[in-house]
């Protein structure tokens, strides 16, 4: 007999982002999981969905699932690896979500990596993967390359200068100031950002979202945990874009998004204005704006007006990355999407430095690569 039920968060928790040197991944593996599953009530877990998008090259492991399950002591647990680039964490929980619509039962997310295994050259030979190998990362091209392509054409179509475009990194760091879990806990000046080392022409330091090591784990859950606040994900989708950066059909919008927020509002059967926080995937200052564009929250080539004017700030009607986006949290890569839920649910539950908000759904945006996949999940809080 075919089973469908909700899916609730019944635990989550995460390490603090940041370059755990001191730490090994099953330690990072242990701490996030532990916790969340003594967040959870430590129910009984049928199923673990382990994402991660560099395992293999920065730590040099092979079935990370199994080798880590048994460290923290869930030896007869099955265990599925999730590999989708720096979506690798949202697809994995969409997976999940989908397998306790169908079985019941509790499952346990996780999303982990440690970039800061290897060294700074290295970690960009392997982010240059998620281009296309033989015919874009052989050649040099990398996701900041692609990204600021795109900052480019976007800044020629509708007539911006660079400043307009930093608005972005200037909110986030403003977010990250108020947020204890953010890497970066500093607010910038508009000076700072102007002057900071080019990365890719127009792109400078402050549009790039930091690496840093993470894991981060959630329960999934047929019935909600009612000692805490009921958290639901009402839906999620998926959205294609192009794979080959050279096949784009116009490098001044994204592609992949709104297929993705189509889909998740449909399913959650709720309205973009129903929404009143949003976490998009900011890997460069120009994917966050290009998103709430795509999203359909700002009209198409106004995002940096409306951020400049503090149309998405604390006290709107929608709020956007009140964490500090990843260009504050840090960019954890396949763990990032968990990072990103994880938030959002803290948002949605008021929990500290969210106390204000007073929300009762969110959408969660994920980018696989620059454009290629969007994966976005839809919150709702109950009573």
């Amino acid at each position: 007999m075919l089973i469908t039920t909700g899916v609730y968060i019944n635990g989550y928790a995460s390490v603090p982002p940041s370059r755990h040197y001191e730490k090994g991944v099953t330690e990072l593996f242990a701490e996030s999981t532990l916790k969340a599953l003594e967040a959870a009530g430590n129910p009984r877990i049928r199923m673990i969905y382990m994402a991660s998008a560099l395992m293999e090259l920065t730590s040099e492991q092979l079935n990370a699932g199994n080798v880590l399950r048994e460290y923290i002591g869930l030896k007869d647990v099955p265990t599925m690896r999730v590999e989708n680039g720096d979506g690798s964490s949202s697809l994995a929980m969409l997976a999940a979500v989908n397998d306790v619509k169908l079985k019941g039962g509790c499952v346990m997310v996780v999303g982990i990596e440690k970039p800061h295994e290897v060294t700074s050259t290295k970690l960009n030979k392997f982010i240059s993967f998620s281009t296309n190998s033989e015919y874009e990362a052989f050649f040099g091209v990398t996701p900041a390359a692609q990204a600021a392509i795109m900052a480019r054409e976007y800044m020629n179509k509708y007539e911006y200068s660079y400043e307009d475009i930093a608005v972005w990194p200037l909110k986030m760091h403003e977010r990250g100031a108020q947020n204890p879990n953010a890497y970066f806990k500093k607010a910038v000046k508009m000076k700072d950002i102007l002057e900071s080392e080019l990365v890719a022409d127009p792109l400078r330091l402050y549009d790039v979202a930091p690496y840093v090591d993470g894991s981060a784990a959630i329960i999934v859950c047929s019935e909600p945990n009612k000692r805490d606040a009921i958290i639901q994900v009402s839906g999620a989708g998926m959205g294609v874009g192009s794979a080959y950066f050279a096949s784009k059909q116009t490098y001044a919008a994204l592609e992949s998004v709104k297929p993705a927020v189509d889909q998740a509002l449909a399913e959650s059967s709720m309205k973009l204005e129903d929404i009143r926080v949003i976490n998009v995937h900011d890997t460069y200052s120009i994917i966050g704006l290009m998103t709430l564009e795509a999203m359909g929250f700002s009209p198409q080539g106004m995002a940096p007006r409306l951020m400049r004017d503090g149309a998405f700030d604390p006290g709107s009607k929608v709020v956007v990355n009140m964490d500090g986006g990843l260009k504050a949290m840090g960019f954890p890569i396949g763990a990032s999407g968990l990072y990103q839920l994880i938030s959002s649910i803290a948002q949605l539950r008021g929990e500290k430095p969210f106390e204000s908000l007073n929300a009762d759904a969110a959408l969660v945006h994920d980018m696989v690569g620059i454009d290629q996949e969007s994966i976005v999940t839809a919150l709702r809080r109950g009573d």
